[in-house]
């Protein structure tokens, strides 16, 4: 049956408004309807095609809605890597960085570089493809060679096109970018979360997720954006400038948050626009954790060239960790799950790099005593990376009357035991077993997102569990059910049946998976692959002795010891019996096979890389044969070494152990050459 001309009308009609307006709130920023006004012409339009599915366009603002989930992500391989930036993080390091472009162009080399100034989103880098005008590919940077494909919930975000409009488009465009939350989307976001449900970290931490879920029906319901600002191949379009392919991107009404973009005529310009938004970054309606600056003039791209993994023609000029100053109000004593007993700085509420901060770690009673701080101290506050807060320091002028030293406790705070303190160590533990405060910590433990990973377990409700006696020990969670979890405070049915669920997907997991989530001490993610690769099955592990434990390459007599003191204790030999028989199961471990470049080889990573997650680049590492350690020894094959490496990095060179960067690393591998390990310096 034909569509009547007026409802045929009116459907286009509404597609173009919502594509408008859509583009006007998530691009803009400057909103032309009010929410309820976009959600009843949404509605209208909706039922217009319900009732005629001809009307039904792929580049519809109905089809954003999410699709039915997928099992698993494919990979995607880049036609161009995405390429890391160099880091700068003063005004002489990029003062440098000119001297090195100038250099290299020699005499053709301006007196001062026009540049392009870029926010530094602090959100997850994606490529979109767009093929005839239509959206068809969005992937993520992975480890710059192959990401994974997220293409159905790259759909569903708001102020992407899923069609191109303007004209000169070629046949295939891929613009890169990030996909980011704001911060006042996060908040109010996290704010209607409940407790069980568990509250993200930061907009990075959330955005990451959403992007990650398998089910796009989900990402869809998150306030999702993306900025793109790269053109992977302007070749034939007739542009000279970074400033003209951002005008280009704009008029397809590709997202582009223009009013925070530069084009600096001289990098002192470059300089002083980056200290303007340095210090106006809370202004900033979302996470940026530095400055982009690009060469603007193209035709010096090429003649710059790039490194194996960065190109030099631009970087990534980071900013100085926030620090504000607030009142110590309180220290509390928290215990983990391995009876730690941790001090928790509670702080008079201060805004520090875009969020409140009411808590910091103290670490130890070392670390109160090196800062000699003190309750009603004032304390400068630092968010290292712009996401861990920390006390860095007292300021002792403003220190009035007499203020007690903290008196850090000799009984547990939670279950009176008395605390221990071992021979030569700093942190104080309690060595009660059945303390109530290790066991859901323990609990926690189990069910994160590195060891077992069930969704919908959150610390409210692992307290309630336990304080009702419903768990006594990880398997126990596996022995609930709908009817036990419902009449639970706050525990509907249909949460009550998502947590059953999630409990009945992961009793199939992995061996790593479980032996990390028991949480054996100085067992972490990577021991714990050492050892399931020997142990083989939860009963193998019992019957390892501490001689065969140390004898695994990275895991050594410390490890070995407590491994075994921890399987010795016969409540825990209990527990890997009972996770078998509530039928926890896991495939066996496979062993290396060879012919792959890193095999045979140890690493050890320390610091922060400059794009690559510690996860992914152990999962890097591991696909190319590397065995990843956690400790340096003489059978150490390379340090892998980031920003902020730590005493592994003295250890390594002590030890004449090879040091490689990312960028290194990454070169071999896009090469598939290693080069003789005595020539690394």
């Amino acid at each position: 049956m034909a569509v009547p001309p007026p409802v045929a009308a009116r459907a286009a009609e509404l597609r173009e408004l919502l594509t408008e307006a859509s583009h006007r709130y998530y691009v803009l920023d400057a909103p032309t309807i009010s929410d309820a006004e976009y959600d009843r012409r949404f509605r209208e339009l909706t039922e217009l095609e319900a009732n005629h599915e001809e009307l039904r366009t792929e580049d519809s603002p109905t089809q954003k809605v999410g699709a039915p989930p997928l099992d698993t992500f494919r990979k995607v391989e880049h036609r161009v890597p995405m390429m890391s930036l160099e880091n700068v993080k003063t005004r002489a390091e990029f003062a440098e960085w000119i001297e090195r472009m100038k250099k290299r162009l020699g005499d053709d080399a301006p007196e001062t570089f026009v540049l392009s100034a870029e926010p530094k989103l602090d959100g997850i880098s994606m490529s979109v493809v767009y093929v005839d005008g239509r959206f068809e590919v969005g992937a993520t940077r992975g480890d710059g060679e192959t990401g994974e494909d997220v293409t159905l919930n790259v759909k569903t975000i708001r102020g992407l096109p899923l069609t191109l409009s303007g004209k000169g488009w070629p046949a295939r465009v891929e613009v890169r970018g990030e996909v980011y939350v704001t911060k006042a989307d996060f908040d109010a976001f996290n704010a209607k979360r409940t407790e069980e449900e568990g509250r993200y970290v930061n907009p990075r931490n959330f955005a990451g997720g959403s992007l990650r879920q398998l089910d796009s029906r989900v990402t869809a319901e998150r306030p999702l954006r993306i900025a793109l600002y790269q053109l992977v191949d302007a070749k034939g379009l007739g542009l000279a400038s970074q400033s003209e392919v951002l005008d280009r991107l704009q008029e397809w009404r590709l997202p582009v948050p223009r009013a925070w973009f530069r084009r600096c005529e001289s990098d002192a310009a470059a300089a002083a626009w980056f200290e303007k938004l340095e210090n106006g970054r809370g202004d900033i309606p979302f996470e940026v954790d530095g400055m982009v600056l690009k060469v603007d003039e193209i035709a010096q791209w090429e003649v710059l060239g790039a490194r194996s993994r960065t190109p030099r023609w631009a970087v990534a000029w980071k900013f100085q960790a926030q620090e504000e100053t607030t009142t110590l109000a309180d220290i509390e004593i928290s215990v983990g799950r391995t009876g730690a007993l941790t001090p928790v700085a509670i702080l008079e509420p201060v805004f520090v790099g875009g969020v409140t901060v009411t808590h910091a770690s103290l670490h130890n009673q070392d670390e109160i005593d090196r800062l000699d701080v003190r309750i009603g101290d004032r304390v400068v506050v630092q968010r290292a990376g712009d996401v861990i807060p920390k006390v860095i320091r007292v300021v002792t002028e403003a220190r009035s009357g007499e203020l007690e030293k903290f008196p850090f406790p000799d009984q547990c705070p939670v279950c009176d035991h008395e605390v221990t303190v071992a021979e030569g160590g700093v942190v104080v533990r309690c060595p009660n077993d059945i303390c109530p405060a290790k066991l859901k910590g323990r609990i926690r433990h189990f069910a994160s997102q590195d060891a077992l990973d069930v969704q919908g377990l959150g610390e409210k409700l692992v307290e309630q569990l336990v304080d009702e006696g419903l768990v006594k020990t990880s398997a126990d969670l596996f022995r609930l059910d709908v009817e036990t979890l419902e009449g639970l405070e706050r525990m509907g049915r249909k949460s009550a049946e998502n947590l059953v669920a999630a409990l009945d997907r992961v009793r199939t997991t992995t061996l790593p998976r479980v032996l990390y989530g028991l949480g054996v001490r100085h067992v972490g993610e990577v021991v714990a692959e050492l050892i399931a690769v020997e142990a083989r099955s939860l009963g193998g592990l019992l019957r390892l002795d501490e001689e065969t434990l140390a004898a695994i390459d990275g895991v050594g007599p410390i490890v070995a010891q407590s491994v075994r003191a921890w399987l010795d204790v016969p409540d825990n030999a209990a527990l890997l019996a009972d996770l078998e028989a509530v039928g926890v199961t896991y495939p066996e471990p496979e062993r290396a096979t060879a012919g792959r470049l890193l095999d045979g080889m140890t690493v050890v990573m320390t610091g922060t890389l400059p794009e690559l997650s510690r996860k992914d680049a152990q999962a890097l590492l591991k696909e190319h044969g590397a065995k990843v350690a956690s400790g340096i020894s003489k059978n150490t094959t390379f340090l892998l070494a980031g920003e902020r490496a730590g005493s592994k990095l003295k250890k390594a060179q002590e030890l004449n152990v090879p040091v490689l960067s990312e960028e290194e690393l990454l070169a071999w591998l896009h090469e598939g050459v290693v080069p003789a390990f005595s020539k690394i310096s």
